[in-house]
Formats: C-alpha cells, sequence, structure tokens
C-alpha cells in the first residue's frame, strides 16, 4: 500500500518536472527569436541610418556651397560698382 502513494507521487513529480522543462524550452526559443530580430532589426535602422546621413550631409553641402557662391557674387557685384 505504500508503493501506490509513492508511485503517484513520483508520476506527480515527474510530470511537473516535464512541465518546467517544456517551458524552459519554450522560453528559450522565445528569447533566440527576440533576439534574431534585434539583430535584423539593428542591421535594417543602421542602413536606414546610413542613408538619412548621407542625404544630410548632401544638403548641408548643397546648402553651404549656394551660400559661399551667393557671398562670392555680393562681394563681387560690390567690388565691381565702386
Amino acid at each position: 500500500m505504500t508503493k501506490e502513494p509513492k508511485q503517484k507521487e513520483n508520476q506527480n513529480t515527474q510530470l511537473y518536472t516535464d512541465t518546467v522543462e517544456a517551458h524552459i524550452i519554450a522560453d528559450m526559443l522565445r528569447i533566440e527569436s527576440i533576439t534574431t530580430e534585434l539583430k535584423e532589426f539593428k542591421v535594417d535602422t543602421k542602413e536606414r541610418l546610413g542613408k538619412i546621413e548621407n542625404w544630410v550631409l548632401a544638403i548641408v553641402g548643397t546648402t553651404f556651397t549656394t551660400l559661399v557662391t551667393i557671398v562670392i557674387a555680393i562681394g563681387v557685384t560690390l567690388a565691381g560698382g565702386s
């Protein structure tokens, strides 16, 4: 008679252990999936920021060049008119 309760207890313990292992494995898979998504997001964001950086540099360069050209044109006009 004492074997039956112990067997049930062992079965319950084994079932609990299997359930916990299944949860741990599922959590590990979720963590791996999230890590992969974050790596992909990092790569995509880096590429997009690189493109934005190039656009900003082009806009700033064009603006600076235009400003310098206007200042030189004003200077030449004022110097020629005197």
